[in-house]
């Protein structure tokens, strides 16, 4: 089913994408001439435009596109700039242990993947990009959720209700509360058939300014397991992780993803 648009939300995005692409700015008329927009209709979203700092008027009375504005397309192209350094981390993760690897980030109590770098030799998995998946099941969840100390980890899932989705599923916050105390203590998170089965995860929490904003994780099949496994696989991940580190803070660069904050 197609799903239909918002008419004044899509008036909205129309008047700012105008006005956007008019450096010399255009006038009242102008606009509601273009756009086929009734006067009484344009004036108050206009008007709302301006106060709000989205727009504003220039010497010649025309509505012109606000610093604001531009700097909201600066912070977008930031958010790229850091996914596509991350990314390309990834592939040098895969480069080395031919297998695939992730990016999430944590909103509320799941794992929201923004990125993935396929293996050659790719198997499949139930996590994609765009995808959410609850955190606790996860590698990327527990590296993520490291960054929360016992007392909020407690109060946020106070009233969780834990999913026994296979044999190996943290059922309970005390469970909960060891897998995150072993991620403190080695410096990665593991997921070992939590949430399907015959897979198995490594994660690294990845900081800005020593705060948690992401994770990256690298998922293998339980047919290629071996005991070096994951120790190969979190020495890889927590090499990347430093380098990535460093480039955002060399960098100055920015992993609000989300406006979720941790």
């Amino acid at each position: 089913m197609e799903y239909k648009l918002h008419k004044p939300t899509l008036r909205v995005v129309k008047i700012l994408d105008l006005i956007n692409n008019y450096e010399n700015g255009l006038s009242f008329l102008e606009i509601s001439t273009k756009l086929e927009i009734p006067k009484s209709t344009l004036s108050p979203i206009l008007k709302t435009l301006e106060i709000t700092n989205f727009i504003e008027k220039n010497d010649k009375g025309c509505y012109i596109a606000s610093f604001k504005l531009f700097q909201l397309g600066l912070s977008y192209s930031g958010r790229l700039d850091s996914l596509s350094m991350i990314k390309k981390q990834m592939e040098i993760v895969v480069d080395k242990i031919g297998e695939i690897v992730q990016f999430g980030v944590l909103i509320d109590d799941m794992v929201l993947y923004l990125e993935k770098v396929s293996a050659p030799d790719n198997i499949e998995i139930v996590s994609s990009v765009g995808k959410k998946i609850p955190a606790i099941y996860t590698a990327l969840g527990k590296a993520l959720l490291s960054g929360f100390s016992d007392e909020e980890i407690i109060e946020k899932f106070k009233d969780y209700e834990f999913v026994k989705y296979t044999e190996n599923s943290i059922t309970n916050i005390d469970r909960l509360l060891d897998e995150i105390h072993m991620v403190r203590e080695k410096g990665y998170a593991v997921e070992k058939q939590e949430f399907t089965l015959n897979t198995s995860c490594v994660a690294v929490p990845i900081r800005e300014d020593g705060i948690i904003k992401g994770a990256m994780s690298a998922t293998y099949p339980i047919f290629r397991k071996t005991e070096d496994t994951e120790d190969f696989i979190s020495k890889v991940l927590l090499e990347q992780k430093e380098i990535i580190e460093d480039i955002i803070k060399i960098q100055n660069l920015k992993l609000d993803f989300t406006n979720s904050e941790q």
